[in-house]
């Protein structure tokens, strides 16, 4: 016994050691490739990078989705390879397996700027309307759509979308954020389905459903009075799941002809468009020079360089004048995303004006200011063309104190942010209120402090103003291309951000200018920090992303115990289903038995996966049944006809003169199959159950296809929030593998328990006499 205990010790200790060397092994080889494929940049592209170029090469297109049309169409020479989602085609990509992917302007977007390493050629491909997809020929779906549409009529007017839009496809990461706790459900429950690893427009941040579709759901049900119940699923799911009546609607998607004979879309949430995702060192990357002071001197060096520019910032002709070669202008919403741009190489200078630059170099080493400056201008504060106002605001800025000026331009260009507070509105407001677009970007001009308020010169300026004028004034933050739009329209009055005054700009509008501007440049410093590439800060990097950010390894225990609950709660009822099929069919039962045979046939012989599709989407279409209760009862007819199976195995190897013999001791049928024949044939089948209670185990994988958040869909979403393959996959595949250890361990003692042969001798004769003479 001691003998036998050690072995089996020994055999533990050989498994995990085995699984431990086999994990590093596969750690060092991810990483290994991945530092090289990063260090190796020696094929670089020159000239510019057209998607035609990609016309031959291997192409990776989402599954269901518009992608696979336009793949045929724009790229009929190339190898086209299908996947389910963002997050799988990504590591593709990375690792070489494909040369470039399909995929939506906006998400694509998003990826880049949660991965670097990742860009996009930014012609796109076409063009689309995305729109939430109702089901068609349905009344209530016809008119809930219809209460849709005239939401969005309303917060298109109001600016409200715009607004979601600016928050979702913007870098601050502190609004990105969905409170369903709101929603009060007094005129019932909307069922939505989505695919969690769609971001922008649906995705998992800190656990919880957020994104662009998510936050416009939500203010929908909030102002109707709805709940909101979210389903997830693959893409190609989503149309099924609502054409069966399951979910109501669904998020955002492209809308095509074909989509439209198959559901009635709303009207367009947004635009966008086809683009193609190539990895980053496909664009050109300047090398970096030793030494402390900026990558370049003279503007002769930036001839055939990338140069940036907030959209809508009209400056081309102020740099061509000092730059006449200038590769590509590239533009973008906001001032943080510019600088990336910069820092990670795939821009090579951005335009902005002293105030910013000056900040941005002192607070990022990697940065500096280019020694020579474009020209000067003034900064101002923007009204519409024709405005009467502005004449009055800035005869009241003239009249401020020279001083005034100087104290609130040192407050703000300081390092001392405890001084950066603004005065309350504490005078009457005889004379109106004013609505002012401010960028919520551009410190220190235009910015949001911590607390969520709005800070900055500017602001604290047109503050002044309206104390003298006795006016109010109303801020809304937004992105630097939305504040003068915002005037264009009439939405406000004021425009404020940063905005450097031109020619081309007073053709449109007018200004009240308050203080001198430069143009200015900011580049890459050479004395920029190196990232930590070596495998240890590689994987310690992963490590920390996968598991510890926005806590996400409560993620993988959701999906954990999701998991353990469909497994445990199918092998109880696919056993006793199993056991009383067979109970009905033991004694020969001819049509019991053809019946049984044909529904096991039915279950066997069909992919597990098209097995749990048909009840979700047709069998329990139209019930409040979850996807989680449709995975037990579609796993316990699994279960059940193995176990039936087994059974039949298991006794039939019992020979038939056990049965006569104890029914002739006078056992009746249902004594003697319990007593005699049941326990003879447990230890035959047991091996078996062992082995299915395994692939079980495994076969609950598929189940995230009817919306159900189990271990590997939660393994999927971590990997659409990263961009790590590694951690995810690994930590699913090791969990599965405990998984599967336990149960066996459990189903093992139970089958040393009853069979004879493995149970010790005084175990089995406890209780029996064995000596006549006590």
């Amino acid at each position: 016994m001691n003998t036998k205990k050690l072995i089996n010790n020994k055999r533990s200790v050989w498994i995990t050691a085995l699984i431990v060397v086999v994990s590093l092994f596969f750690v060092l080889i991810y990483y290994s490739g991945v530092s090289a494929a990063d260090t190796d940049q020696s094929d670089t592209h020159d000239g510019d990078v057209k998607w035609e170029d990609y016309n031959g090469k291997k192409i990776g297109v989402l599954t269901g989705t518009l992608m696979e049309e336009a793949a045929q169409t724009y790229f009929p020479d190339s190898e086209h390879l299908y996947f389910n989602n963002y997050p799988d085609m990504n590591v593709a990509l990375l690792e070489g397996k494909i040369d470039a992917y399909l995929g939506d302007e906006p998400g694509v977007k998003t990826i880049h700027e949660e991965n670097p390493d990742i860009d996009y050629i930014h012609d796109r491909i076409t063009h689309q309307d995305y729109s939430f997809a109702f089901r068609k020929d349905d009344p209530d779906s016809a008119a809930l759509c219809e209460e849709f549409n005239e939401f969005l009529e309303k917060i298109t007017e109001d600016g409200t979308l715009q607004e979601i839009y600016d928050i979702w496809m913007g870098e601050d990461e502190d609004k990105k954020v969905v409170d369903m706790s709101i929603l009060t459900g007094e005129n019932g429950t909307i069922k939505v389905i989505t695919t969690s690893t769609d971001m922008p427009w649906s995705y998992i941040k800190d656990g919880k459903n957020v994104g662009y579709d998510i936050d416009l759901v939500v203010r929908f049900c909030k102002e109707r009075g709805y709940d909101l119940e979210l389903g997830d699923v693959d893409f190609n799911a989503r149309i099924p799941a609502v054409q069966s009546g399951k979910y109501d609607f669904s998020t955002d998607m492209n809308v095509t002809a074909e989509r439209q004979e198959q559901v009635l879309f709303s009207n367009p949430t947004a635009t966008g468009g086809i683009v193609l995702a190539v990895p980053s060192d496909v664009f050109p990357s300047a090398v970096i020079i030793d030494g402390s002071e900026a990558e370049y001197q003279t503007f002769d060096e930036l001839n055939g360089k990338t140069i940036s520019m907030l959209t809508g910032a009209p400056f081309e002709n102020v740099i061509s004048a000092k730059v006449p070669n200038v590769k590509e202008y590239t533009y973008f919403q906001t001032m943080p995303d510019m600088m990336l741009a910069v820092k990670t190489k795939k821009s090579d200078a951005g335009l902005m004006n002293n105030a910013v630059a000056e900040l941005a170099a002192n607070r990022e080493a990697e940065l500096a200011i280019f020694p020579e400056n474009l020209g000067v201008s003034t900064f101002g504060l923007a009204f519409a063309k024709g405005d009467e106002r502005c004449k009055e605001w800035q005869d009241t800025y003239d009249s401020i104190p020279q001083e005034t000026k100087d104290a609130l331009w040192d407050k703000w260009t300081s390092a001392d942010d405890s001084k950066k507070t603004l005065p309350e509105q504490d005078w009457p407001g005889t004379n109106g209120t004013v609505n002012v677009a401010a960028c919520d970007a551009l410190e220190p001009m235009s910015y949001l402090g911590q607390d969520g308020e709005l800070l900055g010169l500017d602001i604290e300026t047109i503050l002044l103003i309206a104390k003298e004028l006795d006016v109010h004034v109303e801020f809304t933050p937004m992105d630097f291309s939305a504040v003068l739009s915002s005037i264009g329209s009439g939405k406000a009055d004021i425009g404020c951000g940063s905005i450097v005054t031109s020619d081309e700009r007073r053709e449109t509008m007018d200004f009240v200018d308050y203080r001198d501007a430069a143009f200015v440049l900011i580049v890459r410093s050479k004395s920029a920090e190196e990232v930590d590439n070596s495998f240890l800060g590689r994987v310690k990097t992963s490590w920390y992303k996968t598991f510890i950010r926005e806590e996400r390894y409560k993620l993988f225990i959701q999906g954990l115990l999701t998991t353990l609950i469909i497994t445990l709660l199918s092998i109880l009822f696919g056993t006793i289903l199993g056991f009383l099929v067979y109970m009905g069919c033991r004694n020969g039962n001819r049509v019991a038995n053809k019946i049984a045979g044909f529904f096991v046939w039915l279950v066997q012989g069909m992919p597990v996966v098209v097995l749990l599709m048909i009840l979700y989407y047709i069998i329990f279409a139209k019930s409040e049944i979850s996807g989680t209760v449709v995975a037990v009862i579609a796993f316990t007819l699994v279960f059940g006809s193995g176990v039936f199976g087994m059974l039949k195995m298991g006794v039939g190897a019992i020979d038939k003169g056990q049965r006569e013999a104890a029914l002739s001791l006078g056992y009746s049928d249902f004594h003697s199959f319990f007593r005699i024949i049941l326990p003879q044939a447990i230890p035959h089948f047991l091996p078996s159950y062992k082995g299915e209670v395994v692939s079980l185990i495994k076969a609950t994988a598929i189940v995230g296809y009817i919306a159900v958040q189990d271990l590997t869909k939660m393994g999927d979403i971590v990997r659409g929030r990263t961009y790590e393959a590694f951690f995810p996959l690994i930590a699913v595949a090791i969990i599965y593998f405990i998984l599967g250890g336990l149960l066996t361990f459990i189903v093992g003692r139970i089958e040393i328990l009853i069979n004879p042969k493995r149970r010790k001798r005084e175990d089995i004769l406890k209780g029996v006499r064995t000596n006549d003479r006590d």
